[in-house]
């Protein structure tokens, strides 16, 4: 019994003094990993007041907005109705100019004034 024990305990001493040593490789990590997402979140911030970053972000959302395959079946049905067979190419290109246009008014209505509040500043004059 007393083997036993002394088996135990040595399996006990070397789980806890395991642990110690792991607890130390946790806190690094989390330290680590906390800095780094820290760094990410800072980063994002830091990009996300630049124009060009607006801008694009802006422009992606748009553009998969208006190029899904039911609003394209549906403008180029709309030009058939009304007359005018352009075919896939009149279609892009009719799709390019929508694209150009929400784009333009898009960004001064609406990107505009969503940045200045989320900035806490006032939109400009438009």
């Amino acid at each position: 019994m007393l083997k036993i024990l002394s088996t135990f305990q040595n399996k006990l001493n070397f789980f806890s003094i395991l642990l110690y040593k792991m607890s130390g490789v946790f806190d690094f990590l989390a330290k680590e990993v906390g800095s780094t997402v820290r760094g990410a979140e800072s980063l994002i911030s830091q990009q996300w007041s630049q124009r060009m970053v607006q801008v694009s972000v802006y422009a992606g959302v748009v553009f998969y907005v208006l190029s899904t395959y039911e609003l394209i079946g549906f403008v180029e049905k709309q030009l058939v109705s009304i007359g005018l067979k352009v075919g896939k190419d009149g279609t892009r290109l009719v799709h390019a100019v929508i694209f150009a246009v929400f784009m333009y008014y898009g960004s001064r209505l609406i990107l505009d004034p969503v940045v200045a509040r989320l900035q806490g500043k006032q939109p400009a004059d438009q």
